[in-house]
C-alpha cells in the first residue's frame, strides 16, 4: 500500500499531529487552549480534528496511581490506545485516493497536551527505552513536538508562589523546601530537553519566560503547518 507523502507539509497528507510538552507553569495548557480556539484551527477547511488534553493523555491514571500504584504496563497501555486509534484512522484513509487527487477535506489534525515524554519524566518506573517505539510510531503519524520552557528563575513564582494553598500542599511530594521543589522542576525540564534530543519528531522549543503564550501561537502553528 502506497501512502501519501506525509513527512513534508508542502505535500498532501491525511493526518498530522502536534504534541505539547513542558513542565508545570510553562504555559503549555494555555497554549493548548489557544491552538484549539484559534481562528486558524477553528476555520480550517477540513471538518475533523482530535484534541486531547492532559486529562486523557496522562492524568486518567491518577486514581489508580493513588489507590493501587502503577507499573510501566499501565502507562504503555494508555499510550498505545491513543496511538493505535490514530494509526487505524491513517491506515483507512491511506487506502483511499483522496490524497492522490489533491483532496483535503478528509484530513485529520490532532493535538495532544502531554504524551510519551511526560510519561518518562513524571514516573520513576518509565524510561526512554519504554517509549522509544511509541516515538517511532508517532513519527510515522506525521507528528511534531513543541517543548514549552521557561527560565529557571521563573520556576518559584510560576509553580509555587502564584498558586493556591491546595497546590502548594501537593508540591510537598517534591520536596520539603522551596529550593528542593524548584530544583525538582528544573531537573524535569532538563530531562525533557534531553528526551527531545532522542526523539525522532521534529521539535520546536518555545521559551515563554518573557513573552505570553498567545504571542507564540502563530510561531507554533507555522511550525506545525497543518492549519
Amino acid at each position: 500500500m502506497q501512502r501519501c507523502a506525509q513527512e513534508n507539509m508542502n505535500e498532501n497528507w491525511n493526518i498530522s499531529g502536534l504534541i505539547l510538552e513542558g513542565v508545570c507553569g510553562t504555559g503549555k495548557t494555555t497554549l493548548f487552549h489557544a491552538i484549539v480556539q484559534s481562528d486558524r484551527f477553528v476555520q480550517r477547511s477540513f471538518p475533523s480534528a482530535i484534541a486531547l488534553s492532559e486529562h486523557q493523555t496522562q492524568r486518567v491514571l491518577e486514581r489508580k496511581e493513588r489507590e493501587e500504584g502503577l507499573s510501566s504496563k499501565d502507562n504503555l497501555v494508555l499510550l498505545d490506545q491513543h496511538v493505535s486509534y490514530l494509526e487505524s484512522l491513517r491506515d483507512r484513509l491511506d487506502q483511499m485516493q483522496w490524497c492522490n487527487d489533491n483532496r483535503t477535506n478528509m484530513r485529520i489534525p490532532y493535538v495532544l497536551e502531554r504524551f510519551h515524554l511526560t510519561h518518562v519524566f513524571h514516573y520513576d518506573h518509565m524510561s526512554w527505552e519504554s517509549v522509544e517505539d511509541v516515538d517511532s510510531r508517532l513519527a510515522n503519524l506525521n507528528c511534531k513536538l513543541c517543548l514549552v520552557t521557561m527560565d529557571d528563575s521563573m520556576m518559584e513564582h510560576r509553580i509555587i508562589t502564584s498558586r493556591d494553598a491546595g497546590w502548594r500542599e501537593y508540591l510537598k511530594r517534591y520536596g520539603d523546601t522551596t529550593e528542593e521543589i524548584v530544583e525538582c522542576y528544573c531537573n524535569q525540564q532538563e530531562m525533557l530537553r534531553a528526551l527531545c534530543e532522542k526523539s525522532r519528531l521534529d521539535t520546536l522549543v518555545v521559551d515563554t519566560t518573557d513573552v505570553s503564550v498567545q504571542n507564540t501561537l502563530d510561531q507554533v502553528l507555522d511550525f506545525w503547518g497543518a492549519v
